[in-house]
């Protein structure tokens, strides 16, 4: 029989259609909440707008007001609109130590007949931004060969061939720097910078030859990464973060699968890389200071990371290792479940904003770490007893199943964890800061997709290191490789390249701008 037949069924499939539509309309609505909580300008959503959107949720959209028909917003009379209020002038955009090439300067027809007739009271000017093209040249150091006027048995005499700047290859410190700079900051992959060098200068250097350079440079800057270890190992407060890259293995059959991992001291603000084949704790004994004769560990501090089963591990092990416990990966978890309990995961995300707001406030406000310690004690510890019983009340209603469930248990389980960024000034709430060090690896693993070898990754965890520095302490790293590669001897010792480390470098460069100043 039909649903024609049968009033009660055609009226069910009705409500059937209309809830259907319903629900594509939620789920509009919830996945655009999502994105504005999920990306990285999500802290700065007010609280009253999360609520107008969890209203448009339940309540549906209101109209639109007549100012706002067809797409138009009108600002308040006598004020302009945002986009306006921030231009900014061509003073703010460009640095005022651009050099200027002055082309002509004009003269008004009528001064030029009769300049007697005439003061100058000012000068205006018309500027257009140029480039000079830069060029390939060969930097030539001529040696001259002498023999003796009347002693002719005497071999001829010529001076010692200055050494390569980088040992075994023919480039110059500049040119090095640019190819590290064009391939870990920039993230040109060899074929690419191979094509530029032919189409800009009409040479042919091949792939398998700035790879050849690159792995070349990375030998003579081993040192300076090695002394840049020790600065970091120095901390006793750090951020640890691990991320998957592909390599390369012969025999194997296919990519197999390395990890870089990021340690980063934010009292220093130094970086390290380091590359492992795997991903066990194992790879973090070294680093930490292991002694396998005593079976005793030289880092004694908080170690601020993910809920991943190898910092547990080692924290198990030894007892002079603090876990502190990532805000951000609790929060993600309740974002990703957001399909699920809308109405229970918008007060816990409403909590946990309330925290980031006070977070913001005192990073605009510089805030030094001991105040930071007491704001977080006095007003940030409320908010997360607050977060604390929401986690528990939902936890008590909802069954642990699905992502909310596994939310609820992370948040449950890294609580404690979460708790010691709030007895300190040091340690940010989250690993947003080393997550931000290893965002530039992940263009450049999409740009290139794997690493050569398996000792490949090692050199290019030494110039991630390296680009992360130099953006940490404020330096260009093209000019930065530059100056080092000239002032590094070869076979440097580690306390030599120690006095070219980012961070020593920027404050010398410091120093030197105040006995100017």
């Amino acid at each position: 029989m039909s649903a024609a037949n049968h009033p009660d069924l055609t009226a069910l499939l009705a409500r059937v259609a209309r809830l259907e539509e319903e629900i594509k309309r939620k789920d509009q609505i919830i996945a655009g909440l999502q994105q504005r909580l999920f990306g990285s300008s999500s802290e700065k959503l007010d609280p009253a707008q999360l609520q107008l959107m969890f209203d448009e949720l339940v309540l549906g959209k209101p109209a639109p007001s007549p100012d706002q028909i067809d797409g138009e917003t009108s600002a308040p009379e006598g004020e302009k609109l945002s986009a306006t209020k921030t231009r900014r002038s061509k003073a703010d955009r460009f640095p005022k130590n651009l050099k200027i090439i002055v082309d002509a300067v004009l003269i008004p027809e009528e001064v030029d007949a009769n300049p007697n007739d005439y003061d100058e009271i000012s000068e205006e000017y018309h500027d257009e931004l140029d480039v000079i093209k830069a060029q390939m040249i060969w930097r030539r150091t001529i040696r001259k060969k002498f023999v003796h006027k009347t002693n002719k048995s005497r071999p001829p005499v010529i001076a010692p061939a200055p050494l390569a700047s980088i040992p075994g290859t023919l480039i110059s410190p500049a040119l090095a720097a640019q190819i590290s700079v064009d391939r870990f900051e920039d993230h040109l992959p060899y074929y690419r910078q191979s094509k530029r060098f032919d189409r800009l200068y009409g040479v042919d250097v091949g792939r398998q030859t700035l790879n050849t350079w690159i792995h070349a440079t990375a030998r003579h800057l081993t040192p300076l990464g090695t002394a840049i270890r020790g600065e970091v190992r120095q901390a006793i407060e750090l951020m640890i973060d691990e991320t998957p890259h592909p390599y390369l293995c012969p025999g194997h059959g296919k990519t197999k699968r390395g990890y870089l991992w990021a340690y980063y001291d934010p009292v220093g603000r130094n970086t390290y890389f380091e590359w492992h084949a795997g991903r066990g704790h194992e790879c973090l004994l070294d680093f930490l200071g292991y002694d396998p004769e005593t079976k005793t560990i030289s880092f004694e501090g908080t170690i601020l990371c993910d809920g991943y089963s190898a910092y547990r591990t080692i924290a198990a092990l030894f007892g002079t290792i603090r876990l502190a416990g990532c805000l951000a990966h609790i929060r993600r978890k309740f974002v990703e479940a957001m399909a699920e309990q809308p109405d229970l995961i918008l007060p816990i995300l409403l909590a946990i904003q309330q925290i980031y707001f006070i977070e913001k406030q005192m990073r605009e406000g510089k805030v030094p770490p001991v105040c930071r310690e007491l704001v977080r004690r006095s007003r940030s510890r409320a908010i997360a007893a607050h977060l604390h019983q929401l986690i528990i009340a939902a936890r008590t209603v909802t069954r642990p199943r699905g992502k909310f469930g596994e939310a609820l248990t992370y948040a449950i389980n890294q609580w404690d964890k979460f708790l010691v960024c709030l007895e300190q000034g040091t340690l940010e709430v989250d690993t947003n800061l080393v997550e931000n060090m290893i965002r530039p690896t992940k263009l450049g693993a999409k740009n290139s997709m794997f690493f050569g070898s398996l000792e490949a990754g090692t050199h290019n965890a030494l110039f991630y290191t390296l680009m992360a520095n130099c953006k940490n302490h404020g330096l260009d790293p093209e000019t930065y490789l530059t100056e080092v590669i000239k002032r590094l001897p070869h076979n440097a010792t580690v306390e030599q390249a120690a006095e070219l480390t980012p961070a020593r470098f920027a404050a010398a460069l410091r120093a030197e701008a105040q006995e100017v100043a």
